[in-house]
């Protein structure tokens, strides 16, 4: 190998890494316009495995592939409407009914639960200290108006992202399309975006394609996996507890459940300021529900779905979280880790092929090949 390959090969990687962040760049500064497209990817992108799965033992996937892959993402369609309108029916006019409720009645809950501590403050005062009492009240007495404060706040801006807008109905209506023509068109979109970019540079491309398919799609669908299944367990324990609020809870659980290490404690909070407002003798079981569904999560769920996708130590996905949602919002918080995890998996390759012999002379050729097989098989 000449320095001249070397050298030529090194400017390969760097070129296709520094696309990819570029790329990764250009999607954050475009997210609020192409927002429709970016949510139809992700979804095709977790469906996607599915897909595979099921054309993949059909007899004449060889001779008709196309049929093959419209029946595969039609009985896709089938089932994902006959769930979606379920949860409409079953999920979504409860939930929409206690958060308005939740909003109204969330200076009361304050109060309640501040009665609540008090009441037990009073029973103990011997065994707590003067100051520590009053720091307590003191804080209680503040955080009412805090929160409900930043709930407005924060709650117009939220909102504002699912306004009934003319923009959004249109793009909720393309979704579907997107999402179809994603799934059954992928290896052709792949063949498609590595078109315009010279051969030399293409096996490169492909090499990092599948470490962020190996790492984000992998931390994407476990996550998505865990999230509807706390979801679930939490809604079914809480209904079974009788606490109010559970349809909300469940679904605030479920969505925490995407923020990676303190989510499930930040749903966990608001379950037990509600249970504490509410049914405060309910308090033990509903912590109880909610260390449980953890521990399972912790030792059951999370290890099978994920499988170790991340691999970054807890204090590294913590101090990503807050860099995260300081500097790009919930953004930041959800995709930070997979973010970081994804570039140190790039850093390493190039690290690793950086004095590595050039690749096989055929190897540009192969790539396109390769990148339809990854995306059949995936």
């Amino acid at each position: 190998m000449t320095d001249r390959e070397l050298r030529r090969k090194r400017f390969l990687m760097l070129s296709a890494a520094a696309l990819y962040g570029a790329a990764v760049v250009l999607l954050y500064l475009l997210g609020s316009v192409l927002i429709t497209v970016f949510f139809s990817a992700l979804i095709a992108y977790a469906l996607l495995p599915l897909a595979n799965v099921i054309t993949r033992p059909m007899p004449w996937r060889e001779s008709r592939p196309e049929l093959s892959r419209s029946i595969a993402v039609g009985f896709i369609f089938v089932v994902a409407i006959g769930i979606f309108v379920g949860s409409m029916a079953l999920v979504i006019p409860p939930t929409i009914e206690q958060s308005e409720k939740f909003i109204e009645d969330l200076p009361t809950f304050f109060n309640a639960a501040r009665s609540t501590i008090e009441g037990w403050l009073g029973d103990y005062s011997d065994l707590v200290p003067d100051d520590v009492r009053g720091q307590v009240e003191e804080n209680l007495a503040n955080m009412g108006s805090l929160v409900v404060t930043a709930a407005w706040d924060v709650l117009p801006n939220a909102f504002g992202l699912v306004s009934g807008t003319f923009a959004l109905i249109i793009g909720l209506a393309t979704m579907p399309m997107l999402i179809f023509y994603m799934v059954k068109d992928s290896s052709d979109i792949g063949s498609a975006m590595l078109a315009p970019f010279p051969k030399p540079l293409q096996p490169y491309l492909i090499k990092l394609a599948r470490i962020a398919d190996r790492t984000l799609g992998g931390y994407l669908r476990g996550q998505l996996i865990l999230a509807s299944t706390i979801g679930v367990v939490v809604t079914i324990g809480l209904v079974a507890l009788g606490v109010p609020f559970a349809f909300l809870l469940g679904v605030v659980a479920g969505f925490t459940a995407l923020i990676p290490i303190v989510g499930p404690f930040i749903g966990g909070a608001v379950a037990m300021l509600v249970t504490l407002a509410t049914a405060p003798e309910k308090l033990l079981w509903v912590l109880a529900l909610y260390v449980v569904v953890q521990l399972a999560e912790n030792t059951l769920l999370a290890p099978r779905v994920q499988a170790g996708a991340l691999n970054i130590h807890p204090i590294v996905v913590i101090l990503v979280i807050i860099v995260g949602g300081h500097f790009f919002g919930i953004w930041g918080i959800i995709f930070g880790a997979p973010v970081v995890s994804m570039a140190r998996d790039v850093v390493r390759y190039v690290a690793h092929e950086w004095d590595q012999p050039p690749d096989a002379p055929h190897l540009a050729e192969q790539g396109e090949n390769d990148l339809a097989d990854d995306a059949a098989l995936t």
